[in-house]
């Protein structure tokens, strides 16, 4: 995972990021739980990323390889455009 600043974990989704991405993980057929399992995390540690409370490289780099990014920054980008 490339990220664009030094610390990861200055970077999170805002809540309407949040609610775009997870809308684009309904549209794929996953669920929070799909994309825990897949990040080795639980659920509520999903749930937290894609509220803005808290950042998570593992489901970061889950939530990109389901949309087809390559960084968080593209995650940011993409979500943050299609949000507004």
């Amino acid at each position: 995972m490339d990220y664009t600043t030094r610390s990861p974990c200055l970077q999170r989704l805002d809540a309407d990021k949040g609610k775009w991405v997870n809308y684009q993980i309904r549209l794929r057929g996953l669920t929070q739980t799909d994309i825990a399992v897949r990040a080795g995390c639980s659920q509520s540690q999903v749930s937290n990323v894609l509220a803005g409370r808290t950042s998570s490289s593992k489901v970061y780099d889950v939530l990109c390889g389901i949309l087809g990014l390559t960084t968080v920054g593209e995650l940011l980008i993409v979500s943050r455009r299609s949000a507004a």
